[in-house]
């Protein structure tokens, strides 16, 4: 049976509006589930899972209107909101979190007392952002610190981190009410230089241990900027301008890590005194060559030197490390280096009195060099080698002669196990092995020219048939005598026979 047109477009339109219908009392059903609960749009859009809330990478740029979810923020400690292009950060409510990351977003403001009702906040994380001087002031980081009632109470930020922002300042009272601050970390802002007003500002923290500078464009130290944080214990100066060592340095009273990599240092003469440091990192420099005589003489407690990838260097002084004991005696001492890296830079001699001992040692990377295989790193073969394959044979792979050419890339632990006894340089600093082939060329030369030459003269001879040949072309290119010899050698002056008188006379 054929249905009537005019019946089917009905029973569509009908469709429709029923299924609209449908439509609506779903979206109508799913509103009042979320202001029943009010975790239908964090948790289903983020990661809920143990008191963490991860909405990482989501896109959302209002993510941060928390407002509505506070029973579901009541709980939560951790909270991560990267990725999700926030451009600002309004006032947040009050939760438990203790670390709250924010990461590579967009975030050019923050309102004033923020994170005031975050009273647990230990942790912030604002790296990767477009921050700017004007947009940070002494409100933005306060915290309240609950109850004044309470015995034990919270103590605020401990860590801080602004890195790679646009801050080219700070404004002296940013960090006026945070005094237990223990850690903050500027890296990757291009400040260029420690003003004023920013070295007032981290003056004002005298609780911090940690401080990141690193990759600032800095290239000196103001003087006394660091003596207010006496419990600073580790720097970041690296991917900066430095060409010397600050001398600032020695006012950091309990420094015990220090990291100046990739800064243009020509060469290192006197570390300032830093008597608790222990950790030490000069590498990738592109323009450090040598390290003086007692450069490193005011470093008594250094523990871990890493001085790799410096592609110019090719000395370090025997007496580096050495210093003189302070009571007089002129006894030569050294720190206990427990790790040493000297690994991937232009080193040919390494001298064996650089430590009192390499038997204590924990770890030695010595590869990548261009190591001379001459008598002077004999010992390389004898001691290093075999302490290295017991501690640590992964540092053994790149451990090999650079020079002389005929022993280029020999593993030196397999000169080792062949008991081999390296020759020694001449006084020219020449090897005289090499010099061998061009002796044996000279005098198999000389061998075979003697004979040719005598063969030569000998065939000559024969085809004149005499020897007087070679006499008269002599003769042809004698020197003419002088004209008084040519005369007392005519007759003229010969003896003569005269008679006069009757007597005979010999003319002399």
């Amino acid at each position: 049976m054929v249905s009537n047109p005019t019946s089917i477009v009905c029973s569509y339109i009908l469709f429709n509006m029923m299924s609209f219908k449908n439509v609506v009392i779903y979206i109508s059903i799913i509103i009042a589930t979320c202001a029943i609960s009010s975790e239908c749009f964090i948790c289903d859009t983020c990661v809920c899972q143990n008191s963490i809330i991860n909405c990482t990478e989501n896109g959302l740029i209002n993510i941060l209107d928390l407002w509505e979810h506070t029973e579901t923020l009541k709980d939560t400690t951790l909270m991560h909101f990267d990725y999700n292009g926030i451009t600002h950060v309004k006032k947040l409510p009050s939760s438990k979190v203790k670390c709250l990351t924010l990461r590579h977003n967009q975030i050019s403001s923050i309102e004033d007392l923020a994170f005031i009702n975050l009273i647990y906040l230990k942790e912030l994380d604002l790296s990767y952002n477009y921050l700017t001087t004007d947009d940070l002031n002494q409100n933005t980081f306060k915290i309240s610190r609950g109850d004044s009632k309470v015995s034990i109470r919270p103590t605020g930020l401990l860590i801080l981190r602004l890195d790679n922002n646009n801050l080219h300042s700070l404004t002296s009272r940013v960090f006026e009410e945070m005094e237990y601050l223990v850690s903050l970390s500027l890296a990757g802002n291009p400040l260029i230089t420690i003003d004023r007003s920013t070295g007032l500002a981290l003056s004002s923290l005298p609780m911090l241990r940690v401080l990141n500078l690193a990759n600032t464009s800095i290239c000196e130290l103001p003087d006394h900027f660091l003596h207010t944080p006496r419990f600073l214990a580790t720097i970041n100066l690296s991917k900066n301008k430095f060409t010397q060592i600050p001398q600032g340095l020695s006012e950091v009273h309990a420094l015990q890590r220090l990291d100046l990599s990739y800064n243009p240092i020509v060469s290192i003469l006197n570390f300032p005194k830093m008597p608790s440091l222990k950790i030490l990192h000069l590498s990738y420099m592109p323009e450090l060559n040598a390290i003086g005589t007692r450069a490193f003489s005011n470093l008594r407690n250094l523990e871990e030197f890493h001085c790799m990838h410096n592609y110019k260097l090719e000395s370090i002084d025997p007496n580096a490390f050495s210093y003189k004991s302070s009571d007089g005696s002129e006894v030569e001492l050294w720190p206990n280096i427990i790790k040493l890296d000297l690994s991937y830079n232009a080193l040919r001699y390494l001298d064996s009195n650089l430590l009192s001992r390499w038997d204590t040692l924990e770890e030695l990377n010595l590869q990548g060099n261009k190591w001379e295989c001459d008598c002077l790193n004999q010992w390389f073969v004898n001691t290093l080698a075999p302490m290295l394959e017991s501690k640590h044979s992964e540092f053994l792979i790149d451990f090999t002669c650079r020079e002389p050419t005929e022993m280029n890339g020999k593993s030196i632990l397999d000169l080792h196990h062949l008991h081999y006894e390296m020759r020694c340089l001449d006084y020219y600093n020449h090897h005289p092995e090499t010099d061998g082939v061009l002796l044996v060329g000279i005098l198999i030369g000389v061998l075979l020219a003697v004979p040719f030459t005598m063969g030569c003269m000998m065939y000559c001879a024969k085809r004149k048939n005499s020897l007087s040949y070679y006499h008269r072309i002599f003769n042809q290119y004698k020197a003419p005598y002088s004209h008084e010899f040519q005369l007392r050698e005519s007759s003229i002056y010969q003896p003569t026979s005269i008679i006069a008188d009757g007597y005979q006379c010999e003319n002399r």
